[in-house]
């Protein structure tokens, strides 16, 4: 019960008929087509602050209305060595999209396997690893009362799994979850907007898919290292330059105590703050006049029962 990020690219036609009903007025394209297609609004995904503006309007079908996404535990050559604050911007968004979507369901993979099959990571530490994520994972969507929520280690769906590219283990999550759990959406990340940039983020995986399923891209995790200022939502090469998801993080400490340079403490302090936003709109409100370190505290203790 898991989802990894795949390309839908919407007919152009309907993607104008989808715009043209939404100049019009009309909150989908169901009204007017046998109640078969969804639509969600460029102005609808501009009320999460992590999604690349330019994605909407999204055309879906209505029986593929589920949304995927995945989560890696390895660069191709290094474990990740915790899970950042980041990797709750990518699990908001595929929440953001759900609740806009009746009835819809979220599949969440965990990629385990594609660390010791592709990348030749350590099986024991790529499955603490994936542990570590999958309980943590289980907690927050517990914590935050998020329904119909399905999450999955790739190393349980595909236990005679043999060593292949990380491109081919990705195809064949993706195939899975399409074509059992009808996902017709796929929420993944990039660095940037532009082309030609995405050697290594979820575009790059994207563009050997050929399904008919829409990739809604959100932005980069951020770093205090400026040698490395942006990294996968979901992984972390050096905990002592990132904003963690774990119990007892002292945010203020460490963006104050951390040496980086203005510019990019700056950027984390933006990248906290998008992700207390999209928290306030799909979860709770916060506190009024509250800083943007004290309600990362309060996410915090929120997920680990402090509240």
């Amino acid at each position: 019960m898991i989802s990894w990020d795949a390309g839908v690219r919407p007919i152009g036609a309907v993607c104008r008929t989808a715009a043209l009903y939404e100049l019009r007025g009309f909150k989908s394209l169901s009204q007017h087509m046998d109640n078969k297609l969804t639509v969600i609004s460029e102005k609808k995904l501009s009320q999460n602050p992590l999604f690349w503006p330019g994605q909407g309007p999204i055309v879906i079908k209505n029986d593929f209305a589920n949304v995927f996404l995945g989560t890696g535990i390895a660069t191709p050559s290094e474990l990740s060595q915790a899970i950042p604050f980041d990797i709750l911007g990518f699990l908001l968004s595929a929440e953001f999209i759900k609740q806009a979507i009746p009835n819809s369901h979220v599949f969440l993979l965990i990629a385990d396997q594609h660390a010791w099959l592709a990348n030749a990571t350590p099986k024991d530490r790529a499955k603490k690893m994936s542990g570590l994520q999958d309980k943590l994972f289980r907690r927050t969507i517990s914590k935050f009362q998020f329904p119909n929520w399905h999450i999955s280690k790739a190393s349980e769906l595909f236990p005679q799994a043999l060593p292949d590219s990380y491109e081919n283990l990705e195809i064949r999550d993706v195939n899975h979850f399409f074509h059992r759990h009808k996902t017709g959406i796929k929420i993944g990340w990039m660095f940037s907007a532009k082309e030609n940039q995405h050697r290594t983020d979820e575009v790059h995986f994207d563009e050997n898919l050929d399904l008919d399923i829409k990739s809604i891209f959100i932005k980069p995790g951020v770093t205090l290292d400026q040698s490395k200022p942006l990294e996968s939502p979901y992984i972390c090469t050096d905990p002592s330059r990132r904003i963690l998801l774990s119990q007892g993080e002292k945010v203020s400490e460490k963006l104050d105590l951390v040496p980086t340079d203005d510019n990019q403490r700056l950027a984390v302090q933006n990248q906290l703050k998008r992700i207390t936003m999209l928290f306030e709109r799909v979860v709770e409100p916060l506190p009024d006049k509250t800083s943007v370190e004290k309600k990362v505290k309060m996410i915090l203790d929120k997920i680990f029962n402090r509240l």
